[in-house]
């Protein structure tokens, strides 16, 4: 029997910046898994997840930057998701805080020292080059999104994984391949053809190649990885 994903799946449509009427090309699309409103993502995560380990906790709140930080469209954090802010006031977390002291809304820098504040600032400070440079993840309108990005089939349940062309809108890359994993158990994903160098992973992420792989790929639990294929 599988088990339930961690992270609910999206609809691959949101990740192209088309969402119906309301949202019909990238420009109009602001993506973003957490704003200054209410709680902040990992007190979200926290408080849907009783009984996770921390650790599978952090792996949802990177998770959900790749997500954002690779859909068309334009992305948004709030200020402190990139070092696990909360608004927590022992023994409650404050949804609402908007007449709550600073020593609840306040970003606690200090803890930006631990180990594990450490890696996801550091992990956010590779997400935010690893997505500038790449221009097929930028797309301005509905028909190069049509044109040129198409959904993977054929996976694990829960997976998601779509590949952009290269030379689109500018891109100098032959092309880019994302892929998706919430589920708690690792997943394999066919690559196009090819050698593509792993640019994020789930503790990594830049705009340096970790490994170059080529056939197939195994993407750990509850974790992202983004693919960029070598120059012919």
């Amino acid at each position: 029997m599988s088990r339930e994903p961690l992270i609910l799946p999206i609809p691959s449509r949101l990740l192209l910046g088309q969402a119906g009427d309301w949202c019909t090309t990238p420009a109009q699309s602001i993506n973003y898994a957490s704003c200054h409103d209410n709680m902040t993502l990992l007190d979200r995560i926290s408080r849907s997840t009783p009984g996770v380990s921390e650790e599978d906790r952090i792996r949802m709140n990177n998770l959900s930057a790749v997500i954002y930080m690779t859909a068309q469209g334009i992305p948004f954090l709030q200020a402190g998701e990139e070092m696990l802010r909360t608004k927590s006031m022992p023994p409650a977390v404050v949804e609402n805080s908007y007449n709550s002291p600073d020593s609840v809304n306040s970003i606690k820098w200090d803890t930006l020292e631990d180990e594990a504040y450490q890696n996801v600032y550091n992990y956010y400070k590779g997400l935010m080059p690893s997505a500038k440079p790449n221009a097929a993840l930028r797309l301005t309108n509905a028909a190069d999104v049509n044109a040129n990005i198409t959904s993977v089939d054929g996976l694990d349940e829960n997976v998601l994984a779509f590949r952009i062309n290269g030379g689109v809108n500018g891109e100098t890359s032959d092309g880019i391949f994302v892929i998706f994993n919430p589920n708690s158990t690792e997943t394999s994903v066919t690559l196009p053809d090819g050698a593509w160098d792993v640019c994020v992973n789930a503790d990594h992420a830049g705009t340096e190649a970790l490994t170059t792989v080529s056939g197939s790929v195994s993407v750990e639990p509850i974790s992202a990885m983004v693919l960029v294929k070598k120059e012919s």
